[in-house]
Parts: structure tokens; sequence; C-alpha cells
């Protein structure tokens, strides 16, 4: 790894593991607090909704001034939503402001990390290099996990969140010291051009992927309210699923590299198997589950990944980070929508995603071959 890498490396690490000290942990906190399914699910259809309309502002951002503008932004997002999980209120207010504050929180962040991996990832080893940020991320993420579990079954929400605050806003020190040549760029931003240069078969398969965050937002509820509600339940379950990721990630992401073959369609199906059987096992079956899930969901991370890094070098990075938000965005908004108006269960929103999921994978893998008779 370069300079740029480990300096990039740092802040992944100190920032993932921040994050993940109490993000996963949010819906079962509100829950707790006295919401209810429905109102829950709609606190995470407003973030969604609201990141779908930060995303072009958040990028022009980026474009025109520089990307430690949105990093701050985020630490500012970050900061405001773990003091308002400290002062609740039940209210659809109070769920809507800090669906602001998360939504601030994740597109200045994720925008900005984004853009630092394209620029640090090199085009030789696009999937080692991945996979090598892949791990520092969550080796961040097996420890954080637990840890803040701990924190919240024993200790306070509120000292949680004084270590994730102080931790978060650290991270950022890093990337002040990253060298590039130029991060402002003279060409215009132009969505509705890059959507059509680029394919409809990753426009859907990027969209689709994403739709994976629902499940991951889902499942923490369901195991804390039908199998165990202790927030160590969950700490347990992530501290196996990741500690599996860690395992497969370094090597899956060589053998990318070296590759011809396309691994994405085989990680979609078995994703779907995983996630499916999580949410109909219980006890040591779910830690065996958990440890699968580690291994293929990283296999379907680090496909799409490829995918998306190898595409995003034939386009402007800029115009195709927006469009790439602004997909992820819009399918999460209208499924979560969907959830919060038709009141359904938290099992069958779970299928009804990974249904949507299928359909994404049915129309890759038919256009796939389609452009393999031509």
């Amino acid at each position: 790894m370069d300079t740029n890498q480990k300096k990039f490396g740092l802040y992944v690490f100190l920032s993932t593991f921040s994050r993940n000290l109490i993000e996963v942990y949010i819906p079962i906190i509100l829950y707790k607090y006295g919401f209810n399914i429905k109102e829950i699910v709609f606190y995470y259809f407003m973030a969604n909704i609201i990141s779908l309309l930060l995303t072009y502002p958040f990028v022009y951002i980026s474009h025109k001034f520089n990307n430690i503008i949105l990093s701050a932004i985020g630490v500012i997002g970050f900061s405001l939503l773990q003091i308002s999980l400290n002062f609740m209120t039940h209210s659809i207010w109070y769920l809507t402001i800090i669906a602001l504050f998360f939504a601030l929180y994740r597109r200045g962040y994720w925008i900005s990390r984004r853009f630092y991996n394209l620029k640090v990832i090199k085009d030789k080893d696009i999937s080692k290099t991945y996979s090598i940020i892949s791990i520092i991320n969550q080796i961040g993420v097996i420890i954080s996990a637990y840890i803040g579990a701990l924190m919240l079954d024993y200790i306070s929400v509120k000292v949680l969140t004084a270590i994730a605050l102080v931790l978060f806003a650290a991270s950022i020190v890093s990337l002040y010291s990253l060298k590039f040549e130029h991060e402002g760029q003279e060409n215009k931003l132009e969505l509705r051009n890059t959507f059509k240069s680029i394919p409809k078969r990753y426009i859907l398969t990027f969209g689709t992927y994403e739709l994976v965050n629902i499940v991951k937002f889902l499942i923490p509820l369901y195991l804390f309210i039908y199998v165990k509600n202790t927030y160590q339940t969950i700490g347990i379950i992530q501290l196996v699923t990741n500690f599996s990721l860690i395992l497969f990630t370094y090597l899956y992401g060589k053998k990318l590299d070296v590759s011809k073959k396309n691994f994405l369609v085989a990680s979609i199906i078995l994703t779907i198997v995983v996630y499916v059987l999580k949410i109909n096992t219980v006890g040591y079956v779910l830690l065996i589950i958990s440890f699968i899930e580690g291994i293929v969901a990283k296999m379907y991370e680090l496909s799409v990944s490829k995918e998306f890094y190898t595409l995003s070098k034939k386009f402007d990075y800029t115009n195709y980070n927006l469009v790439y938000e602004t997909t992820q965005n819009c399918f999460r908004s209208i499924v979560t929508i969907l959830f919060v108006v038709f009141s359904f269960d938290l099992k069958t929103m779970v299928y009804i995603t990974l249904a949507f999921i299928s359909i994404g994978l049915f129309y890759n893998f038919k256009q796939g071959a389609s452009n393999e008779k031509l």
C-alpha cells in the first residue's frame, strides 16, 4: 500500500469503529423507547428520501470545492444524531429530525469516502486494494459491534455516544494529509447524460444491491424482538459474521483480480438463501448461518465493488458517483415507502426486499446472456 492508501486505511478504521459502536443498534434503541415497527421503518424511509434530496447538492460540493467539507458535514450530522438519541421524544417529528441527521451524516460520509476510494484504488489491482481496505473496515466492525452491545446493556447510551463522537471526529484528521493532484474538476455535473451512458443492467445491479442495506437494518430488529431481546445477542451475531468476513476477504479479493469469471450471480443467490435461513433459525444454528453470511455477503460486496470500480474508470468519477448515489437512495426509498404504506411484518419485509434483489439478478443475468450472444 502506498502512503495515501495507508492514511486512508487509518481513516476507514477509526470512522468504521466509531460508527459501528452504535449505528446497528439504532432501530433497537427506537423500539425499546416505544416506537412501533411501522414508525421505525418510517424513520428509515425518511432517512433515505432525505438522502436522495441531498445527493445532488452534496456531490456538487464535492465537485466544486473539496471532499473535506463533505467529511466535516458527515461529522456534524453524526454528532447531532448521537446527541439526539439521548434526548428522545415519542413523535413523528422526532423521527424526522433524527432521519435528517442520519442522512446528513451518511451522505457526507459516504460520498466523500467513495471519492477517496476511487482516488486511492489503482487500476491494476482494484479488487486486491479494495480487499485490504475492506479488511481494515471489518476489523473496525468486528471489535466495535460487541463493545457497543456491552456498553448498551451494562453502562449507558450517553457514554457510548460520547466515545463514538470523539473517535469519529478524530478520523477526519488523516484525510487532511492525503495528497492528490487536484480534487476539483472542470467538467459539469450531468446526471441525465451519465444515466443514459451507463448500461441499464449496471444501474439495476447497483440499485438492487443496495437494497441489502434494508435487510441489514431489519434483521437486528427482528432478532431482538423474536429471538432474544438483549444487545449482546446482536453483538455476538455481528462478531461471528464479521470474523468470517475478515477470513474470507483477502483471498477472495486476490482471486477476483486474476479470475475471468463473474461471481456476482452466484454471490447474490447465496446471499438471498442465507438471509432467508437467518430469519428462520435460532440458537447455535443461527450462529453457523451468521458465519456463512459473512462469507457470502463479502463475496457479494466484492463482486459488485469490482463492477463498480472497474466501470467507474470509464466515466468522470463525479458524475458516476452522482448516478450511483441517486440510484441507491431512490431504490431504497421506493421499497421502504411500500413497507410504511402496507405495514407488513418484519419477516415479510425481508422477503419482499430479497424478491426485489432477485429481480435485479434476473435482469442482470438476462442482459448479460443477451450481450454474449451479440
